[in-house]
Parts: C-alpha cells; sequence; structure tokens
C-alpha cells in the first residue's frame, strides 16, 4: 500500500486502493494509522465506527458505490471499486 497524499483541503490526506486479497477493514485501518502517523494498535477498533464484516460484504459483490463514515476523527469513503480515501 503506498498512499498518495494531498493537502488541497477537499482531497484526501490519503487514497489507496484495497488489496483484494485481504479484508477490507485492514486497508481502512492502515489508511488512518498512515494518516495519524500511529500504529495500528493505537487507533480506536474499527467496529466503533463501522462494521468491517458488512462493508467488506458490500463490496464483495458486483455493487456500485460508496459508504462514508467517521473513524479515528477522519472521514472515511470507501468506494465500491476498492478504493479508501481519508480525509
Amino acid at each position: 500500500m503506498t498512499p498518495a497524499t494531498d493537502t488541497a483541503p477537499d482531497s484526501p490526506l490519503v487514497s489507496v486502493t484495497a488489496d483484494p486479497s485481504e479484508p477490507l477493514a485492514a486497508t481502512i485501518v492502515r489508511a488512518v494509522a498512515a494518516v495519524d502517523d500511529e500504529r495500528i494498535a493505537a487507533l480506536p477498533p474499527l467496529t466503533e465506527s463501522v462494521d468491517p464484516d458488512a462493508v467488506d460484504a458490500l463490496f464483495s459483490s458486483d455493487a456500485s458505490g460508496h459508504v462514508a463514515f467517521t473513524y479515528s476523527g477522519h472521514r472515511v469513503v470507501v468506494d465500491a471499486d476498492g478504493g479508501v480515501a481519508v480525509y
């Protein structure tokens, strides 16, 4: 995972594409950890913000669209194509 960074206010702080061989939740947590320059273990559980299994299930089919939620003080947007953006 190589995050692309941008400091424009409406641009994501980090934007990554999920690795299809791992749970989408792992990509989300790593992306937020990269923004906060924190260890993954230092972040709150993702389950406090969203049901990781539901996010995985939502985008495991040929779905379209996106889901947005707040995690560790950041707005996170997950696209059906596996894109994860952290604002």
